[in-house]
């Protein structure tokens, strides 16, 4: 009743407003911010929150002995606790509990919290936590004869069934764990899966059939929460394993990487790598994330094979799922095509009279495409098309660039942006205008058959007209026809043309042949400067 009697009076209630109400608001707002952005490395807001709630106690017990003086230090203490709670509150959320809501909410705050070397911060406990582990490497491989005889043990009991009456081991614990979660009695589970952790045995999958148990009772945020309070104090082993699983994606990414290469036999880490980065985690994947998915799942078969699996897992039908899900998942990655993923880019070179088209070709969406004659330009973007790509909805870049008729040979670097952002490349290509031509004119001949040849009759004669091969005759290095015969028999004579870009037409230029009236169809066939033949073609006489 004092402090209600206090703000009523108008004069301490306007000396309040402009002072310690308005001072106390704008500072806690600024701070309560502040601390939501440096969420990654610990819970300041949190931390503000309970000091406020306790200030506001003790403050308001001495307020109300008659401690009158304290009326703005209540007032201060009470909105301090608000606001602070207020934004304990908005970090409730699985995203914002990790990196604050802002973070959550607008991307460009936490790609400051990692230019500002927030989140690097608190990948300074990861680094502590994989030296002990790195400590602890050799404490472990002492224990493994224990490990295997835990491990045959837990099986056998598996295998016999039911609840075992007075456990006394560790296997024992883990066994009544596992078929009072099966059957339903989530306490006695609970009460036998701490008994289990006492133990401390280098075994993976009871730390995560336990997750797996918190997350259903509790919530993933509720689980890792219970966890990392159950397992406080145990520095290595697996639950500091664990405790890398329950970092958010690129944090995780980084810590199980660095992990996996001081644990090179351990292969339940490259398989945890491989999900990060599979079709399932991310919904759509890049081909860099395919190849890194493909290089995981390559060394978590690798490992295993070296038995770096099997002594850290007890369910065998785990092992079979994990075995078989990394088999499945690099038998669609290595069917993807030979050299998808590490080339996914391709050139196609047409030819005019003006220079070259080269046509690019990439094996997965881009949002740009940059390009650039080796070591003479900077990379150039070709640009946006007017399409709209439906899995990005942005527009699609142009699928194409011109070189000059007077390129000289040299080698094309192609880079392009994946629907990340990340620049992929550079992807070399070798570039001879002479050789281009030929094949970009041996391309458009077989594209084109039905014009190699055309009947006209003029003037009582009747004509076969080459126009349109003595056009592309850069490719080809011999033409064969046949009049009224099945099997061309007879060559076409022309002046070869041995220089780049296309062949050009004048007063020289074969064109024409006078051929008998009698003539029903022609057949013909061309010879390319590649070595390779076509196929005979036939035309009829359209009369």
């Amino acid at each position: 009743m004092p402090v209600l009697q206090s703000l009523t009076n108008r004069a301490v209630f306007q000396s309040l407003r402009n002072t310690t109400l308005t001072i106390t608001g704008s500072a806690c707002t600024i701070g309560g911010l502040i601390a939501d952005v440096l969420q990654p490395i610990a819970p300041f807001a949190f931390y503000m929150f309970a000091i406020a709630i306790l200030a506001f106690v003790l403050l308001f017990i001495l307020y109300r002995r008659g401690n009158e003086e304290l009326l703005g230090s209540v007032a201060f203490s009470g909105i301090a606790a608000g606001v602070f709670g207020l934004i304990v509150f908005f970090q409730s959320g699985e995203d914002a509990e990790e990196s604050g809501f802002i973070a959550a909410a607008i991307p460009g705050v936490a790609e400051l919290q990692a230019s500002l070397g927030i989140i690097d911060a608190k990948l300074d406990s990861i680094a502590e936590d994989t030296q002990s582990l790195r400590e602890s490497a050799a404490r472990l491989e002492d224990n493994s004869a224990q490990v295997l005889r835990t491990l045959e043990e837990m099986r056998e009991n598996f295998a016999s069934g039911g609840l075992i009456d007075k456990p006394r081991s560790p296997e024992d614990y883990y066994h009544n764990a596992r078929l009072q979660e099966l059957g339903g009695d989530y306490s006695a589970a609970r009460r036998s899966y701490i008994s289990y952790f006492r133990s401390d045995l280098p075994l993976l999958d009871p730390h995560l059939r336990f997750l797996a148990f918190l997350t259903v009772q509790e919530g993933t945020a509720g689980a890792r929460e219970t966890y990392t309070t159950l397992m406080a104090g145990k520095e290595d082993g697996m639950p500091a394993y664990v405790r890398l699983l329950l970092l958010p994606a690129p944090q995780r990414v980084m810590a199980l990487e660095t992990y996996a290469e001081q644990h090179p036999q351990f292969a339940p880490a490259y398989y945890h790598l491989s999900e990060d980065v599979s079709a399932r985690r991310l919904g759509f994947q890049t081909l860099a994330d395919k190849r890194e998915e493909q290089r995981y799942l390559q060394k978590f078969q690798t490992a295993d094979e070296a038995g770096g699996l099997l002594k850290h897992i007890i369910d065998q039908a785990l092992v079979e799922e994990w075995r078989n899900d990394a088999a499945a998942r690099l038998q669609a990655l290595n069917g993807l095509g030979e050299g998808v993923l590490e080339n996914p880019v391709s050139l196609s070179f047409g030819v005019n009279n003006s220079g070259y088209t080269v046509t690019v070709g990439i094996a997965e969406p881009a949002l740009e495409i940059l390009w650039n004659v080796q070591g003479s330009t900077e990379p150039r973007s070709t640009g946006d098309s007017s399409a709209i790509n439906p899995q990005t909805g942005k527009p699609m870049p142009q699928m194409f660039f011109t070189l000059p008729a007077s390129q000289r040979d040299t080698r094309l670097e192609i880079r392009y942006r994946d629907i990340k952002g990340i620049v992929q490349g550079p992807y070399s290509f070798e570039f001879k205008g002479k050789q281009q031509s030929e094949d970009a004119n041996q391309r458009i001949l077989e594209s084109t058959t039905t014009s190699w040849v055309s009947f006209r009759d003029y003037e009582g004669k009747r004509l076969l007209y080459f126009t349109h091969l003595m056009s592309y005759r850069g490719s080809i290095r011999n033409i064969q026809y046949g009049l009224n015969s099945a099997q061309p028999n007879k060559n076409f004579r022309f002046k070869p043309w041995n220089k780049a870009g296309m062949a050009p037409i004048d007063a020289k230029t074969p064109m024409y042949i006078i051929v008998p009236r009698s003539t029903d169809y022609v057949t013909v066939q061309l010879t390319y400067k590649s070595g390779e033949q076509s196929a005979v073609q036939r035309f009829d006489y359209p009369g």
